[in-house]
């Protein structure tokens, strides 16, 4: 069933337009809108909006514009700076969005997101909030000494309108719910969206397990910006180990400039062919196709909601280790976790998944069997019941 509802979708990410006006995202494809147009009949997506000429970087994006979806330009809000100046044509080109509107989700954290919930308590517009993240980690972590004095405004922001919010989703079990609490109806649903699992992914999996006499690709995924993904602590980790590893090769999924990894790295005294940044690749086939060569995945991030790549790369069965940080552990067996920044700690289980294929399989079959529970037809039917009771007791006549 969908409701002729139109929604205002405010968040505070990058999207690129074409010449032809479309519009082009790392993280929202347009089956990620058509999610929501399930249930609503219209979605206005209120973003940052960069012009791009570089049709070849465009092609490594996915197609975010589609039917039924259209977009506002909203201008940075990222600094201090930013606010200052931008604040007001923000506010207006959200007021806009809002009377067209009919509700808003509003994704936290985001400086787009938080002002669009002001607004809508001012127009008396119902809201969901989704939490995707804990802003306090994200920003500490984020490598300047900007991010840890804005860290604990934008932690207690978040907290006071998750608070104050009617109807939360949060894309962890637990780890943000304890953050970020509220008093509203909430849903833990992740943001993943994986399709139906097949066996013969697990089966294929055990057998490159069992047959890989060769070397051993580790994978990792996460944007090179910024420092909170942990690349320093996994390069760090295989430095201490590389000459007890068998032969393997790092290879990094992301988009971003690799050339400060590439200095560490070399400074780090591991060889070129040790160390391979892929780029960036459209989300779905082609990420999977990716994950289908790694032998073992890791995430030694700072931060995280419920990493989305973690997910992916257990629904193809890997063997993963992580960090402790967000909501890594609701994913992966405590032994397979390490300290954020514990080099030393991800050395050591580096060299036991490395070198253990009973390891490899029993973590192959947890994390594929774990991957179920983030499949599309199961998160879908949770995030519907979940619109349905915010619609039925927003609108009732």
């Amino acid at each position: 069933m969908i409701t002729e509802m139109h929604i205002l979708f405010a968040y505070d990410h990058i999207c690129y337009k074409d010449s032809q006006g479309n519009i082009y995202a790392d993280k929202f494809p347009y089956w990620l809108w058509e999610r929501y147009l399930s249930f609503f009949s219209k979605i206005t997506v209120a973003v940052r909006i960069r012009e791009s000429v570089d049709n070849q970087y465009l092609k490594k994006l996915d197609i975010s514009s589609g039917p039924n979806v259209s977009f506002i330009e909203i201008p940075s809000l990222s600094s201090p700076t930013d606010i200052f100046h931008n604040r007001a044509e923000a506010t207006e080109k959200l007021k806009a969005g809002l009377v067209e509107a009919d509700a808003l989700i509003a994704r936290l954290p985001s400086e787009i997101g938080s002002l669009a919930i002001e607004l809508a308590k001012d127009y008396s517009k119902p809201w969901i909030t989704e939490v995707v993240g804990c802003p306090w980690d994200s920003l500490w972590n984020y490598g300047t000494w900007q991010g840890k004095v804005y860290a604990p405004i934008m932690a207690m922001r978040t907290r006071l309108f998750v608070h104050e919010s009617s109807y939360v989703s949060y894309v962890s079990k637990h780890f943000l719910q304890n953050r970020y609490p509220t008093k509203g109806i909430t849903v833990n649903c992740s943001n993943v969206e994986i399709p139906e699992l097949d066996s013969t992914i697990l089966k294929t999996r055990l057998e490159r397990i069992n047959n890989n006499s060769q070397k051993i690709n580790i994978g990792l995924i996460g944007t090179l910006k910024t420092k909170y993904k942990g690349i320093t602590t996994a390069l760090k980790a295989l430095n201490k180990i590389d000459q007890d590893l068998p032969e393997y090769e790092f290879r990094i999924l992301g988009e971003g400039d690799p050339t400060r990894w590439k200095r560490l790295a070399k400074n780090l005294g591991l060889s070129n062919n040790r160390v391979t940044f892929c780029g960036t690749l459209p989300s779905g086939s082609p990420v999977y196709n990716w994950l289908d060569e790694i032998d073992l995945y890791i995430q030694p991030s700072f931060q995280e909601g419920l990493p989305r790549a973690l997910v992916e790369a257990m629904s193809r069965g890997c063997p993963a280790l992580g960090s402790t940080a967000g909501g890594i552990p609701e994913l992966l067996n405590e032994s397979c976790l390490h300290k954020p920044g514990d080099h030393h700690k991800l050395a050591e289980l580096l060299l036991h998944a490395t070198l253990s294929k009973d390891w490899q399989e029993k973590q192959a079959i947890l994390n594929f069997e774990e991957a179920k529970n983030y499949t599309a037809p199961v998160l879908n039917m949770k995030r519907k019941t979940f619109w349905k009771g915010f619609v039925e007791n927003s609108f009732r006549t």
